[in-house]
């Protein structure tokens, strides 16, 4: 069994953090509509565009006067410890599964997310973490070839967003998709598409259909 595994808006509160974010901008001389306006680069033409708050710090600094330096070093000290933000089940999830068959596969800004997968302390019971510019079907395609699989060995995505469930199921249509849909999240107007398998609202629920899927 694999279980691959996005972390955004699945393992960790990105709605709350990011809000908590614009706080701290706003308590540094940037008001939320700034933060909001400014929040992407212009020069990303991704679909799915990744965010580093360093950049936009420098970026907004370009347009208004703050003190930028002094706003950097705020972000640094926030993003020390962000393991509030996990979601609670998480640690249940990777111990009744197995933290070994559980493939953490994080899309963003390489910098940010190192840096906020770090400071979410996931890696005190998730093994396995790859943060990606990329598609993530890239990062499982290069997993599934360098480990060697068991004959019929399910494997799982959980995602919160249909692109990359679309993506992976498209080049993997063995892989058993679960759209992750928490209250807490980000993307409620997802909506399940036949590149789900399944819709759930926590990981309890995603726990409870790998395991009878494993026992079948």
């Amino acid at each position: 069994m694999k279980i691959f595994i996005d972390f955004d808006d699945v393992i960790f509160n990105t709605k709350k953090f990011r809000e908590d974010l614009e706080a701290l901008f706003d308590l540094n001389g940037v008001s939320k509509e700034i933060f909001q306006k400014y929040y992407a680069d212009p020069k990303d033409q991704r679909a799915i565009k990744t965010f580093n708050p360093w950049l936009q710090a420098e970026r907004i600094g370009r347009v208004m006067d703050f003190d930028v330096n002094k706003l950097t070093e705020a972000i640094n000290e926030f993003v020390l410890d962000i393991s509030k933000y996990v979601f609670v089940d998480v640690v249940d999830f990777a111990n009744i599964l197995g933290s070994k068959n559980i493939y953490v596969v994080s899309y963003g800004d390489l910098e940010f997310q190192h840096k906020k997968i770090d400071g979410s302390m996931i890696g005190k019971y998730l093994d396995n973490i790859v943060v990606t510019e990329n598609l993530k079907s890239e990062i499982i395609s290069k997993i599934i070839a360098e480990d060697n699989l068991e004959k019929n060995e399910e494997i799982f995505f959980l995602d919160d967003r249909i692109e990359q469930i679309r993506d992976v199921k498209e080049k993997f249509p063995e892989i058993i998709s679960i759209l992750v849909k928490r209250p807490e999240g980000r993307y409620q107007e997802m909506q399940k598409e036949d590149c789900c398998d399944y819709e759930v609202h926590n990981l309890m629920e995603a726990e409870k259909i790998i395991k009878n899927i494993e026992k079948n």
